[in-house]
């Protein structure tokens, strides 16, 4: 049987150094964690950073990432196939609310009507997937019904903040050609408002409706973007870009991002709820989303000169 090749990237998810040591440690575990039938074989070792270290490894049989459940609750641990699919992206695509930006929208616009509590309830059991995501925009946006939203638009744009560590992730992968999309379960205003600040390629969200009054009828109308959309959407940009899927990169971190995850190439449970991490392909829960860099295998010294 020709043997499994693959990398295992271990990221600190606080902002002290990852020793050597620490890493040997976690190692022994894994081992312990693999069936015993299979045979381990550890090969080179790279250092990313500090924080960061790539562990080159090949296998008697496949293995997968439910195989280092529990290895380490302070370090992340992501197992990639060693192949030219892990640098060589194509397109990332992110979910907005909770990724890009550290709040949920919906959730903004709700504190205007005083039913903020209530929309971050049916929020939570959407995004931990316990909800179906359509379903739980329909009931959030009702609870807006009868805000005059044009008079918010810009006072809710004001109150959002960009993810550290965004700005320069979205920098360093224009510098490598590659093309950003945002894919909202949230509304287009403010996601037209973070693709212009971040320079993304292409821009997909819902849309409230409104009476005559400019008033929120408490519906949203046209097609709603949920899971499914967003898988379609990948599907749909593939094509329009000539993009193998292999070159696609998710990240999200509800339920609804999971679909996406499942026809990109690989995907990213950014700080996610345990359901969605469990399920996505990887989970990266440190304070940074420029360390998912980490996860494409560039170095400190590589991301720095690109950045400068």
């Amino acid at each position: 049987m020709v043997a499994s090749k693959y990398v295992l990237t271990f990221i600190n998810r606080s902002d002290e150094n990852l020793t050597d040591a620490k890493v040997q440690q976690l190692i022994l575990k894994i081992v312990a964690h693999i069936p015993s039938d299979i045979q381990t074989d550890f090969t080179t070792l790279k250092r990313l950073g500090d924080r960061a270290v790539d562990q080159y490894m090949t296998t008697s049989e496949p293995i997968d990432k439910d195989m280092l459940q529990g290895v380490s609750h302070h370090v992340d641990l992501i197992l990639q196939h060693d192949d030219e699919y892990r640098q060589d992206k194509k397109l990332f695509v992110f979910d907005m609310d909770s990724t890009l930006i550290y709040q949920e929208v919906i959730e903004l616009i709700a504190s205007y009507a005083k039913v903020e509590p209530q929309v971050k309830a049916i929020t939570d059991r959407a995004m931990n997937n316990e909800i179906d995501f359509k379903e739980s925009l329909r009931e959030r946006v009702s609870l807006l019904k009868g805000l005059t939203i044009d008079t918010i638009y810009e006072e809710v744009k004001g109150k959002l903040q960009i993810t550290k560590g965004v700005p320069e992730l979205c920098k360093f992968l224009h510098t490598k050609g590659i093309k950003l999309a945002v894919l909202s379960g949230g509304f287009v205003p403010f996601a037209q408002y973070i693709q212009e600040q971040l320079g993304l390629d292409y821009m997909k969200a819902n849309v409230l409706e409104t009476d005559s009054e400019g008033k929120l009828t408490g519906k949203v109308t046209g097609e709603i973007v949920d899971g499914e959309i967003k898988a379609e959407t990948i599907l749909t940009l593939a094509d329009k870009w000539s993009i193998p899927l292999e070159t696609i990169m998710m990240v999200g971190d509800g339920g609804n991002d999971l679909p996406a995850m499942g026809v990109a190439g690989f995907g990213i449970a950014w700080n996610a709820k345990p359901k969605v991490q469990a399920e996505a392909p990887c989970q990266l829960n440190t304070n940074s989303l420029l360390d998912a860099l980490y996860i494409l295998g560039y170095t400190d010294e590589e991301i720095n000169h690109h950045l400068l």
